[in-house]
């Protein structure tokens, strides 16, 4: 509303057509991840598109008013086909390549919203499987951000994705000499975050008895931990067993996963694993 009293003052104020767009791309979040309301979150992402496609045509040198636009390609140009040809119809447009290209632009040049792309370019890479280029903008984000945990074990994953598990084993002992000295941040990490990291990591190196081992140390205090991590830590654990040829354990865990989270991503999966045991 503040935005829109000074745009009908003031038409082309780039900052108010700014403030506007980032209001829609708030809005939208809101109704994607919280009212699972697809359709008006599109809306309100397109409006906020639009705001700032308006501001970049005032002043092609605002370029951290393209992260918006950046970021909207991309969402759009990954939709399922059929869910892409709807919005084709309806007037959405997207395209995933030019949506990186834009986040990468946004990343060089921009000033308030540098830190932002870099972060948004991460989480793509982990989706893209582009893990070698995410590692060196997390290793240039823990530096300017060193409190934040989760940098570092996003670093982790990266690693394990490379193929590179002493890598993720060293930064993951990085973090636990961190929680030891008090590092601010790292105190307040629940060493059950450490535990599944670290036995996650182990799973997909098919080292199942150390993995076991850290994952029942997280689902033995799983009430301590966010519920996608402990629901994740009993779907490993799972797993594990199952690779193991432990059957009995792996079935109970799953039972667990679903009791635990039940809805979840992980809760679906173990529900599969109850008919069919997991197989790499």
């Amino acid at each position: 509303a503040l935005a829109e009293a000074q745009l009908t003052k003031h038409p082309n104020d780039v900052r108010a057509l700014y403030a506007k767009g980032v209001s829609f791309g708030l809005r939208s979040n809101y109704k994607y991840l919280v009212k699972k309301a697809w359709l008006d979150a599109l809306r309100d992402a397109t409006d906020a598109r639009k705001a700032h496609n308006r501001a970049t045509e005032i002043d092609a040198t605002f370029i951290d008013a393209r992260l918006v636009q950046g970021l909207y390609d991309y969402l759009v140009g990954s939709l399922p086909f059929t869910w892409r040809m709807l919005g084709f119809l309806a007037g959405f447009h997207g395209d995933r390549e030019r949506g990186i290209a834009t986040l990468k632009d946004v990343y060089a040049r921009g000033i308030t919203n540098h830190q932002d792309a870099a972060i948004i370019l991460c989480a793509i890479y982990r989706r893209e499987r582009r893990a070698r280029e995410a590692v060196p903008l997390l290793n240039e984000l823990i530096a300017l951000f060193p409190r934040n945990v989760l940098l570092r074990l996003e670093l982790v994953q990266m690693f394990g994705d490379l193929g590179e598990k002493d890598k993720g084993l060293a930064v993951l002992g990085q973090v636990e000499q961190l929680k030891r000295e008090h590092a601010p941040g790292y105190d307040r990490m629940p060493e059950e975050k450490l535990y599944y990291s670290r036995g996650n990591l182990l799973f997909w190196y098919n080292d199942f008895d150390a993995a076991i081992h850290d994952l029942k140390l997280v689902t033995g205090r799983a009430d301590t931990i966010d519920l996608n991590t402990g629901s994740y830590a009993w779907l490993r654990l799972g797993q594990s067993n199952d690779m193991k040829g432990q059957r009995n354990d792996a079935v109970a865990a799953y039972r667990a996963t679903m009791r635990y989270a039940p809805g979840s991503d992980a809760a679906h999966q173990a529900e599969d694993y109850l008919g069919s045991r997991y197989k790499r």
